[in-house]
């Protein structure tokens, strides 16, 4: 068996760095309920800190609606608004890398709204 060595305290050399621990974990949060379908979203370390809409339906099955790379934040979110809703089956979000609106209905894939040209920063 190896020794301990001593250290001065807090000057110890640990495996479990602030990275590691912040990496394994998931933050949850925006919940949004359409019928018997639950939605939230997810804030994932391991992914870049990509925020992912995530939905539950009644029978329990779990499924991502964003796929990668898109990441449904705002930067009006940052200040307390909400970057997504959903209506009727339909997902609503603003994707943070070109802060526009996308639409996405259940089995289809994502669209952004409006035209592409320059879009409003603050």
């Amino acid at each position: 068996m190896k020794k301990p060595q001593v250290a001065p305290y807090g000057s110890w050399k640990s495996p479990v760095t602030s990275e590691l621990v912040a990496s394994k974990k998931v933050w949850l949060e925006s919940i949004v309920f359409d019928g018997e379908d639950i939605y939230w979203v997810e804030i994932r370390p391991s992914e870049e800190g990509r925020y992912t809409i995530v939905r539950r339906t009644p029978d329990g099955q779990i499924s991502d609606m964003t796929p990668p790379p898109l990441n449904a934040r705002s930067r009006v979110h940052e200040y307390g608004g909400g970057a997504y809703t959903v209506g009727d089956g339909t997902i609503y979000f603003s994707n943070f890398d070109d802060q526009r609106i996308y639409c996405q209905k259940l089995g289809g894939a994502p669209r952004a709204l409006g035209k592409s040209k320059k879009y409003f920063t603050l």
